[in-house]
């Protein structure tokens, strides 16, 4: 199954704390259902289009389950 996760040029983005913050390791991205809403977090979060990539990444589905 695939995700997607948002790197910018500070870092990737990451949940944390009901906010969203910053990391240097892809492996701790944040995984989002679609690209739409990794865009929407990417600019919620005040990057502009153009200053970020959303990638696509293979993840197991079990880890995808939201509380």
């Amino acid at each position: 199954m695939h995700a997607y996760i948002v790197k910018t040029g500070d870092g990737y983005l990451y949940p944390f704390a009901d906010d969203v913050s910053l990391t240097d390791h892809e492996d701790q991205a944040g995984h989002f259902l679609s690209m739409d809403e990794a865009h929407r977090v990417a600019q919620g979060r005040g990057y502009r289009e153009g200053s970020y990539d959303v990638l696509a990444v293979d993840v197991d589905v079990h880890k995808l389950i939201r509380q």
